[in-house]
């Protein structure tokens, strides 16, 4: 009679989980971002795909990856033309979201974006930085005010090899990006340490969250697995090498 209860239990839960298992299209970035995330020949790859897999065989659901420009994704993504965004935070472009009632779930990884400038300029203060770079569709938070007073000039690029190019060759003072993406940049490109992060300068501390529109209870199943599956989240960074932000253990 016991061993007919497990059995029973064990389909009860199976059955549960093919009722709760569906398909769905998440909107990835279409840039090398290493060691966060890429895509080779069309496919999408690095800690991003592994996180989401890992959740999606836990569930019982299939994620087919969709990799957009960064402009595009955002606009597919408020249209309904995929079901899922990855990464997003509310602070990205908040204005263009106004209307949607998007839906968040905890952090899948924290990050810093901060400003790197060659190695002889480290320590040097923000008033060097007459003119900043950065990817397009990012936001310098720390340094809007600067950049609305006019003190420091925007310079946007689609690519962040463009902008490493850019700040190697001093056509801009530095390059507000993440400092783990760029040192990957860097060091594939035998470039070394020829641009740093400058902690003295502002930095913002970040986290890429999987957002949804019409799925909350995808992203709260998401949640409890971040949750439960702590370890296997961690071990997952720890294989990609994504270090722990600063001021964090």
């Amino acid at each position: 009679m016991r061993a007919l209860l497990t059995l029973l239990t064990c389909l009860s839960c199976s059955l549960a989980t093919a009722v709760r298992a569906e398909t769905f299209t998440v909107g990835v970035e279409l840039q090398p971002y290493l060691p966060y995330s890429n895509v080779q020949d069309g496919q999408y790859l690095g800690y991003g795909r592994d996180l989401l897999d890992a959740f999606a065989a836990y569930q019982g659901h299939q994620f087919i990856y969709q990799p957009l420009p960064v402009r595009r994704l955002l606009s597919d993504f408020l249209n309904d033309r995929v079901a899922f965004k990855y990464p997003d935070n509310p602070r990205w472009n908040a204005d263009i979201k106004q209307g949607h009632h998007l839906h968040y779930s905890l952090t899948a990884a924290a990050a810093v974006d901060g400003v790197l400038v060659k190695p002889q300029f480290v320590g040097q203060g923000k008033q060097r930085l007459r003119r900043l770079g950065t990817q397009r569709g990012f936001t310098p938070w720390p340094y809007l005010d600067d950049i609305k007073a006019g003190r420091i000039i925007l310079i946007q690029a689609n690519q962040i090899e463009s902008l490493l190019a850019m700040a190697m060759s001093d056509r801009v003072d530095g390059v507000y990006l993440n400092p783990q993406v760029v040192g990957h940049q860097l060091y594939n490109h035998a470039a070394g340490d020829a641009l740093v992060f400058d902690p003295s300068l502002p930095y913002q501390d970040d986290h890429y969250f999987l957002s949804s529109i019409h799925h909350p209870q995808v992203i709260e199943q998401f949640n409890a697995f971040l949750t439960s599956q702590a370890e296997l989240v961690q071990s997952l960074k720890e294989r990609h090498g994504i270090a722990s932000p600063l001021g964090e253990p």
